[in-house]
């Protein structure tokens, strides 16, 4: 089977749109004439594909090949993504070529893929459409010409930052990537110079700092703001990382404020 579409073509846009499924719901039993590209942005996707089972999350694109039978065996998990239909691409072996299967950012691409949904909406000319679809097209493909590690990193950072109340385990992280914990903890580790709980940890020092030095709140707020379990662990997390206690941190800025 060919390893993705040749860089070397220029493909044919044909339609676009978001998709979520309802609970419950599979995806559709097809062959189809236009290569789609599916472009995750949460819950999980299930089909096969030619028979072959794949399972997709958010932050994952996949290319179906035209030709091949697709299938929902299985219901998925409320899925959501965009998805692209093109044709008049050459699939190959060579590079340079897109893989069918690869890691992208999601919160990046969000708004060229709003911009070719307004497009769609608007019945634009098909050479903008062609030419966002190129765009996206070349995104992925420069995405993959970083290390399948360094892109997994970047998840990871985002994962973990992105709700510092409720972050992931690395339990779930690893559920999420497919990988096991150990290996998650040894690539960010190489990219980090520190493990996951470490990062995490200094993340919400870092907000810390940011709403004790910005804001009124107090402390005991900041500590719930930031995801400690309570003022305690905040206290001895803060002053381990800062060599002073929360409430110092604050004074010692107003008076160099007042100084000023």
């Amino acid at each position: 089977m060919p390893i993705g579409i040749s860089m070397q073509s220029v493909p044919n846009y044909r339609l676009s749109a978001f998709r979520s499924f309802l609970p419950g719901e599979r995806h559709i039993t097809r062959v189809e004439s236009s290569d789609i590209l599916l472009l995750m942005l949460g819950g999980v996707l299930r089909f096969t594909e030619d028979g072959v089972p794949m399972e997709l999350s958010r932050g994952e694109y996949y290319i179906q090949q035209h030709g091949l039978p697709q299938a929902g065996p299985v219901a998925s998990d409320c899925p959501s993504y965009f998805y692209l239909h093109f044709g008049e691409c050459v699939w190959s072996d060579e590079a340079p070529s897109l893989p069918r299967r690869g890691l992208f950012d999601p919160d990046a691409l969000l708004p060229l893929l709003r911009e070719l949904n307004n497009a769609e909406n608007e019945n634009a000319p098909r050479i903008i459409k062609n030419g966002l679809l190129c765009t996206i097209l070349t995104r992925l493909f420069r995405e993959q010409a970083r290390s399948e590690q360094d892109i997994l990193v970047d998840h990871m950072v985002r994962r973990l930052t992105q709700d510092l109340q409720n972050p992931p385990s690395l339990a779930e992280l690893a559920v999420a990537f497919h990988f096991s914990e150990n290996y998650l903890i040894r690539i960010f580790r190489d990219a980090m110079g520190t493990t996951p709980h470490a990062y995490l940890s200094a993340a919400r020092i870092r907000k810390a700092k940011l709403l004790l030095s910005t804001s009124n709140i107090t402390a005991d707020r900041v500590a719930y703001e930031c995801g400690f379990a309570d003022y305690a662990h905040f206290y001895r997390t803060f002053r381990k990382e800062i060599g002073c206690s929360p409430r110092e941190y604050r004074k010692e800025l107003l008076l160099r404020k007042n100084e000023a």
